[in-house]
Order: structure tokens, then C-alpha cells, then sequence
């Protein structure tokens, strides 16, 4: 009776060993987690192409986008943070670009960066930071679609 109660218990525990072992090897490994990394970077470049030189009444949103992205930003790097991933990313931006080509060119960066926050997310420490970070790109995304809008309206009054 004694041996039974005793190969019971090793059993139990053998197959507690092997599925929590299992679901440890499934878990998330510290730092990989590309879409915090690719929607960082994308943001990371739409906030330096927001604050190039602009005309002044662009200018306004563009500041208040580029406040909104640099939230958004700090918002992904505590998220980073706390869920043990590498933040640092310092990308190059093209400044060539010509106005319209510029905003169209942010407004994508800042979509995509959207679309790679909204994955699912397995850390339930980091999806309030990460929500709050949608919330700032929907905010610059606003802002930048009002700041290509005057420069539109600009380019046409101007001719540039």
C-alpha cells in the first residue's frame, strides 16, 4: 500500500515537472519580441522627420504629433522594460523628402508602428502601457493629418 501511495506522488510530480517544464520552454524569451522593437523604430523615425524645419503654421501639429510620438515612445519603453526586451534603437531618417512625401511618409511610419502595438500581447504587466501608446500614435496620427493638410494648402497657395 505504501509503495503505491509513493509511485502516485512520483507520478504526480513527474508529470507536474514535465508540463510546467514544457510551458517554461514555451514562454516568451526576454528580448524577443520584435513588433515592440519595429514599432519603436518606426516611431523613433517619424518623431525626427516630425520635427524637420517646416513652415509656421504646420509647424504647431507637427510639434503636438512629435510630442504625442515621443509619449508614445516612453510609453513602449517601459513596456520594453518590463517585459526584459532591448530598446535602444537610434535609426537614420531621410531628409530629402519633399513635404508632401514627408507626412505621407510619417503617417505610414506611424500606422505601422500601430498595427505592431495592437498584436497580442502574453505580459499582462505591459498591455496598459501599451495601450497607452496607441492611444498617443492615434493622437499623432490626428495631428499629422492636420499638419500635411495646411502644408497642402500651403503648397498650393505658394506654389512650392
Amino acid at each position: 500500500m505504501m509503495t503505491r501511495k509513493i509511485s502516485a506522488i512520483g507520478l504526480l510530480t513527474g508529470l507536474l515537472t514535465v508540463s510546467l517544464g514544457n510551458g517554461i520552454a514555451l514562454a516568451d524569451i526576454p528580448g524577443n519580441h520584435p513588433f515592440y522593437l519595429h514599432a519603436r523604430s518606426d516611431l523613433r523615425k517619424a518623431e525626427l522627420m516630425l520635427e524637420t524645419p517646416d513652415e509656421y503654421n504646420v509647424t504647431q501639429e507637427a510639434r503636438i504629433a512629435a510630442q504625442k510620438v515621443h509619449q508614445a515612445i516612453e510609453d513602449i519603453d517601459v513596456a520594453g522594460i518590463l517585459d526584459a526586451k532591448n530598446i535602444n534603437d537610434y535609426p537614420q531618417i531621410d531628409t530629402w523628402l519633399n513635404h508632401r512625401d514627408k507626412f505621407q511618409k510619417i503617417y505610414t511610419l506611424l500606422q505601422r508602428a500601430d498595427q505592431d502595438l495592437s498584436r497580442e500581447e502574453d505580459n499582462n504587466f505591459v498591455i496598459g502601457w501599451r495601450n497607452r501608446a496607441e492611444a498617443n500614435i492615434n493622437r499623432a496620427k490626428h495631428y499629422t493629418a492636420i499638419a500635411a493638410g495646411r502644408d497642402a494648402i500651403d503648397d498650393l497657395n505658394y506654389g512650392n
